[in-house]
């Protein structure tokens, strides 16, 4: 009926479309004032807390894409980065900004987690160990590029090879082995063995079953059994050399680093590789049989052998094995201590334990900390000479040796993702 009104007297409706627009006109500038009225204090508080970033370098962590201070547990920033978690997040002292690395490329931001500049490739990269230069496939061949981190751009691209034959999509996780003279890709159903230098391409064979464990950290030599010899091939000469030790099993392998290896020899003897020497060494025999081999402590004296249900902790350098118990999401947190997680409900079982090499275990907390199909959700952070973990409930801290224990952030979820800060320096 009110339209209807309107309609029947136009000048009473034109009228009231005037008030209306006046009216909103009024509300818009109302707001805009508003607004600029509190940037400056917008801005100040944007400024303070850039500078508590800085201060507090090497005491920071990002939690679900929020900005925590490791002391208090306050947030500094909440949903920081603009374009949200990131795999690895560097934090550049020179330029005071932070560097995040993505499945796609990398950004960098201002204190206050704005995008400042990025480049991203249509699919993901292979970069190399120290970031200096990368991998992909442009027109179906393998393109090469530096990386000018100053500018935050690549530069110096050029052609690899010229067969119009490799594929886009899942290039860098097809890559088995790599060195800055070679690489050993995967192509549909072929190996291919590509010279970076010359851009020469080979078919080659290398036994793919649990490759990821016998590669060397340096992506340069991969080890394995067949034919009664273990060999150690090396990508960049085309090369194997085997060794001679009959018919038997090796179960499984783990680098120490880019020169030693250990591997288990029929469920039961630990046997350690030199890949300077290309020798063999027997090290010490297992209580019982064991199949795998857990991650080596940092310094790589001591690893663990793991069976059914049972562990041993093996001491490369003294050559013994001792029996432990252990838990779920095993991780060194120093060179001769380790932690794990065990969700035993209404028992005294149920914590965070933490174990010292020659010492009894010790339950540190009553909250289990969370573990995942990577691990436990449990990291050192030696700048601040602490040990963060996240439970149920938030984020707690340690001190290495299991003192000082305190929750420091409390969540209304268990953590999703909980990222450290690097040092852009050590790249």
């Amino acid at each position: 009926m009110f339209w209807r009104y309107l309609r029947q007297f136009p000048k009473f409706f034109i009228a009231f479309l005037i008030i209306v627009a006046s009216l909103v006109i009024l509300f818009i500038w109302e707001a805009r004032r508003a607004t600029d009225r509190n940037r400056p204090a917008q801005v100040e508080d944007t400024r303070a807390r850039e500078g508590e970033v800085e201060a507090k370098q090497g005491r920071l962590i990002v939690v679900d894409n929020n900005l925590y201070d490791i002391d208090s547990g306050a947030v500094i920033f909440k949903d920081w980065l603009k374009n949200g978690m990131p795999q690895r997040l560097f934090y550049d002292s020179e330029a005071k900004k932070f560097i995040a690395q993505y499945d796609l490329g990398f950004v960098r931001y201002s204190l206050s987690g704005a995008d400042e500049a990025h480049f991203a490739l249509r699919y993901k990269p292979a970069f190399s160990d120290d970031l200096k230069w990368l991998l992909y496939v442009k027109d179906k061949d393998i393109w090469r590029a530096d990386v000018d981190w100053k500018e935050f751009e690549l530069v110096n691209e050029r052609k690899v090879t010229s067969l119009e034959q490799f594929l886009e999509p899942n290039f860098a996780e097809n890559i088995l082995l790599g060195t800055k003279k070679t690489l050993v890709v995967r192509n549909l159903t072929n190996l291919l063995r590509v010279n970076l230098d010359t851009g020469d391409v080979k078919p080659t064979r290398i036994p793919l079953s649990d490759i990821a464990k016998r590669r060397s950290p340096d992506s340069k030599s991969v080890v394995g059994l067949q034919n009664g010899q273990f060999y150690c091939y090396n990508v960049d000469s085309d090369t194997a050399k085997p060794i001679p030790v009959g018919r038997g099993l090796f179960n499984d392998y783990q680098w120490l680093d880019n020169d030693k290896c250990v591997a288990i020899a029929a469920s039961k003897t630990v046997v350690g590789y030199d890949r300077q020497k290309n020798a063999l060494t027997e090290i010490v025999t297992l209580p019982f049989q064991c199949f795998k081999i857990g991650e080596p402590s940092p310094d790589g004296r001591y690893l663990f052998c793991l069976g059914r249900g049972k562990g041993v902790l093996v001491d490369l350098e003294n050559k013994t094995a001792t029996p432990i118990t252990g838990g779920a999401g095993v991780s060194w947190v120093s060179n001769d201590t380790f932690t794990f997680s065990r969700e035993v409900p209404d028992t005294e079982l149920r914590g965070t334990w933490l174990q010292s090499v020659g010492e009894a275990e010790r339950r540190v907390s009553p909250e289990p900390y969370l573990v995942g199909n990577a691990g436990g959700f449990i990291m050192p952070v030696p700048s601040a000479s602490i040990v963060i973990f996240a439970t149920q409930h938030g984020l707690s801290k340690m001190n290495p040796d299991g003192s000082g224990l305190a929750e420091f952030i409390k969540l209304d979820h268990p953590a999703v993702r909980v990222v450290g800060i690097q040092d852009w320096k050590t790249q």
